[in-house]
């Protein structure tokens, strides 16, 4: 059986991305003959469930044959498909131990600007049919039917042989989302840069710090702890509504503003990671849970942030009006987390987003005021000889 798995970021050219898997999956049918069957999951955002894959997600990682890749810009900067990416790779290098063969499994599509510039992770296992050329432009303009009949037929041809003579072998232990790598993430500190779309320097960086409690710290505090887990970053401020985690959501957002992004939740060590933000150029955005100012060791973290005085730090507190305990304790919460953040008052300081809408647009108001800052005070940096633009000077360790 050929079963593809597609990592995707749905954007506003979802429909191009239809047709491309629509021709795609056609020509691979017309090849492979009736009796190799052949089985597709389009990954999405609902790939991944509270803090594990899904199902579906699940069984399609474990036993696919060919990983193809629509590599937006959007796309590396996605957390689910960076760990979807590293999911497979890790297969391939399990698949290269055990038979000494090195299939070319992995098939990134570059999908805007003018093609895949630079190495990508597992580059070993992948194949350059589609990485040179803007398939979305060839989907979209009639004048490439030709080239583009000419892409499907060797991307179906180069499908069907992988599947069929080296199937990669299914992983017995698949891991679960939470602690899987970002392909993307590790890459880009081991090269010194990240996979891009199109020619450039690297996009801007934001950290996420998560200022809440696990399910055990809370239940002393407050009496509804079904919005934590057995991680703090299990918090998730709007559920029902939405029942992805606060941080999958911020992540989702900076994705969509084109700002890579991480995910902290040592609040114990917070000057720390402020510092080390600010020698990385990073963005710091704290996501603060109102009811951590009845717990000593985050109202310490949080007056050390303050004092930290960085204009490159932020802070939103959401607050779920359907949340009936934190609507009836919000004045006294509030209050008190004023007195604390008294000192980050302006736009960097968003108290109160009261669903997961008006918190998506007020982390990317946030994202795109840092972005102006950077503009306005931007200096020239000094780049190494032979160095990539936009790359720091680096020596290498002893």
């Amino acid at each position: 059986m050929t079963l593809i798995f597609v990592s995707y970021r749905p954007d506003e050219d979802g429909g191009y991305a239809e047709a491309l898997l629509a021709d795609l999956c056609d020509a691979v049918r017309l090849l492979g003959q009736a009796e190799r069957p052949l089985r597709v999951f389009l990954s999405t955002d609902e790939s991944v469930i509270g803090d594990d894959w899904s199902a579906g997600a699940r069984d399609a990682l474990t036993d696919c044959t060919v990983f193809l890749a629509i590599c937006s810009q959007r796309y590396f900067l996605t957390e689910r498909c960076g760990r979807e990416w590293w999911t497979f790779q890790d297969r391939l290098a399990q698949h290269e131990t055990v038979t000494g063969r090195r299939p070319r499994a992995l098939v990134p599509i570059a999908w805007g600007d003018s093609g895949l510039h630079g190495d990508l992770p597992a580059d070993r296992f992948t194949t350059d049919i589609a990485r040179h050329d803007d398939v979305r432009a060839l989907v979209r303009l009639r004048s490439n039917r030709d080239r583009y009949r000419e892409l499907i037929d060797h991307l179906a041809r180069h499908i069907v042989e992988v599947s069929h003579n080296d199937p990669v072998r299914p992983t017995a232990a698949l891991l679960p989302y939470r602690v899987t790598p970002n392909a993307f993430r590790v890459f880009g500190r081991r090269h010194n840069h990240p996979a891009v779309i199109g020619p450039g320097s690297s996009p801007p960086a934001v950290r996420f710090v998560l200022a809440a409690g696990r399910r055990d710290e809370m239940a002393p505090v407050r009496e509804d702890v079904t919005y934590y887990g057995a991680h703090r970053t299990d918090w998730q401020p709007y559920r029902p509504q939405r029942s992805d985690t606060i941080a999958v959501q911020a992540q989702t957002v900076a994705a969509d503003h084109l700002f890579h992004s991480d995910v902290v939740d040592n609040i114990e060590d917070i000057v720390e990671v402020l510092e080390r933000a600010d020698g990385d150029d990073e963005l710091v955005v704290m996501l603060v849970d109102a009811w951590v100012v009845r717990l000593a060791a985050h109202r310490k973290a949080l007056r050390a942030a303050v004092r930290h005085r960085d204009p490159a730090v932020a802070m939103v507190v959401p607050v779920n009006v359907t949340d009936a305990e934190t609507t009836s304790a919000r004045e006294q919460l509030t209050a008190t987390l004023s007195r604390l953040l008294a000192a980050r008052s302006g736009p960097m300081l968003r108290v109160g987003p009261e669903s997961a809408e008006e918190f998506e647009q007020e982390v990317g108001s946030i994202l795109e005021t840092a972005r102006n800052r950077t503009f306005r005070s931007a200096h020239v940096r000094r780049v190494a000889p032979g160095a990539p633009a936009g790359s720091r000077p680096m020596l290498d360790a002893p």
